[in-house]
């Protein structure tokens, strides 16, 4: 069985292709691992606060959301951000507000 030999005619064309096939599926890789516009949220920062007495959550997520932002949706948030299994908090309680930009 005889083997079949290439010869590259153009050296830097040959290189060119071989660095493009290399560059290229490196550089879609990190264009679509670095999206983030799937995410509202890119950095979860917080602010504590401490409970005091007559707080309720909804007050608590009312005082601390952006304008414009559904107060509903704020108070799950902060539930989810502090593993709350409901939205009960006594006064002493140190709770975690995500932050939101545009606040009021």
């Amino acid at each position: 069985m005889k083997i079949k030999r290439y010869r590259i005619v153009d050296m830097k064309r040959f290189i060119s292709f071989l660095a493009i096939m290399v560059i290229l599926p490196i550089l879609i890789f990190f264009l679509i691992s670095h999206n983030r516009a799937y995410s509202s949220v890119y950095e979860e920062g917080y602010v504590e606060v401490r409970v005091k007495r007559g707080d309720t959550l909804w007050k608590i997520a009312l005082d601390n959301m952006p304008l414009e932002y559904d107060v509903r949706k704020m108070v799950y948030e902060i539930m989810k951000f502090n593993d709350m299994d409901s939205a009960d908090i006594y006064p002493g309680d140190l709770i975690k507000i995500p932050i939101r930009y545009n606040c009021k």
